[in-house]
């Protein structure tokens, strides 16, 4: 899927159909399935059909996230954003697992905030995910390491033995050998590094409490677990957010990425994604508004010097590049926060506002069924709204960090209900 990642640009993270045209979209289908026939071949004879039609609905059907191709988005996605009643009850979302942390990242709110530190129980987790019951993919995830919750093996073990797409977010600080082989044994689908440094001395300044070497080695854990047990799964992609203190170890980045294996090891879908930071007041000053050419030249030349390197994609890094709130889809895949509150989408995470997030939430799982809360009028006019081009930018988009809203937000304002 090289090919496909090469036409995005710094800043784009879509592709649409009236810049590719459909009979090259259709191709860039055809290209995909023989990229992934591995991992269809494996999920089949290893997991079952149902593990396989997950993961081609992740491909396909998707809208946006971990792991999702969204390739049928490019057909029905500008349907979807007229006639937003099309949009069905989701089937794929994003958990918080918890909000406990031995870190203290430098980029990351958690270490600004004074949150209490809580796990999600797996009761809660059972409850939660028994209101999508035809879930194809989930993305665990949240503001803290969830490798602390002692149930969190045991929630990836329920989703998988429900079939369900699982992509995980994690800094891999804690994946012992022992984890790594569960985590292959289990089938999980993908799992995003986050590693923002190619140096042990940028690294450990950003990633306080973790350990370059160490985390290093895990990586490796992980590729031998595959190798051990033959699968092309997880596809492992690596995060890394850009920002001032690291903005200069991008290519030497995609070469130690390299060195660590070749790309067969890592998954068919693996690639390396360059992100714009997530900035709040207390990190503003780390947050770096444009690549610099030679940075980005450097970062490209770098990954075509040799065919063993991962795929790179520049996402949500220039705000100026950043395409309208009109073509958002990301409302369509709910964010499930602790404490069972819903949310749009994982957009407006990582923003050091809890609270408020807390107070504007559209409902509560944990409280009420999410069909419930999915059907609310308030859910409804929002879905009617986000994309309306002559309508007030929802309060929860206001200053998204992946759509551009402030034209929307000049000429309509900003409607506080929603």
């Amino acid at each position: 899927m090289k090919k496909i990642f090469e036409k995005i640009v710094p800043g784009d993270h879509q592709i649409t159909v009236e810049t590719i045209g459909e009979a090259n979209l259709f191709k860039m289908i055809f290209k995909a399935a023989l990229a992934y026939r591995r991992t269809m071949k494996y999920t089949l004879g290893r997991h079952g059909f149902k593990s396989l039609y997950s993961f081609l609905y992740t491909k396909t059907f998707v809208p946006t996230g971990e792991g999702s191709g969204e390739l049928a988005m490019y057909l029905a996605g500008p349907l979807i954003r007229r006639f937003p009643q099309l949009s069905p009850y989701p089937r794929y979302m994003e958990l918080e697992i918890t909000t406990r942390c031995n870190k203290r990242c430098t980029i990351c709110e958690h270490t600004y905030w004074k949150e209490p530190s809580v796990d999600l129980t797996y009761d809660q987790f059972e409850q939660i995910t028994d209101q999508f019951p035809d879930l194809k993919w989930v993305n665990l995830t949240g503001e803290g390491d969830a490798f602390l919750n002692k149930d969190y093996l045991n929630m990836i073990r329920h989703l998988k033995e429900r079939d369900v797409a699982v992509y995980l977010v994690d800094s891999f600080n804690l994946i012992t050998k022992d984890i790594a082989l569960e985590l292959v044994r289990l089938g999980v689908d993908g799992v995003y590094i986050s590693f923002d440094a190619a140096t042990k001395q940028t690294y450990e300044r950003i990633k306080v409490g973790c350990r370059y070497e160490e985390t290093l080695q895990n990586i490796k854990n992980l590729i031998e677990a595959k190798r051990a047990l033959n699968s092309p799964i997880p596809e492992v992609c690596f995060r890394y957010v850009i920002n001032k203190l690291n903005i200069n170890e991008t290519a030497d980045f995609v070469r130690l990425i390299r060195k660590l294996a070749p790309r067969q090891d890592w998954g068919d879908g693996s690639k390396i994604h360059f992100v714009g930071l997530l900035a709040f007041p207390e990190i503003q000053h780390l947050y770096v508004p444009e690549i610099s050419p030679n940075v980005m030249s450097e970062t490209i030349k770098a990954a075509e010097e040799n065919p063993d390197s991962l795929p790179i994609v520049f996402a949500h890094t220039e705000p100026e590049r950043f395409p309208s709130i009109n073509k958002c889809l990301a409302w369509m895949e709910p964010y499930i926060m602790m404490g069972g509150y819903a949310l749009p989408c994982c957009a407006v995470l990582m923003s050091n506002k809890r609270s408020w997030l807390r107070e504007h939430a559209l409902g509560n799982v944990l409280k009420q069924d999410f069909r419930d809360v999915w059907n609310d009028p308030r859910y409804q006019l929002f879905r009617h709204t986000v994309n309306k081009p002559d309508a007030p930018v929802p309060l929860l988009c206001k200053g998204c960090r992946s759509y551009e809203t402030r034209e929307r937000e000049e000429r309509f304002g900003v409607d506080p209900s929603l």
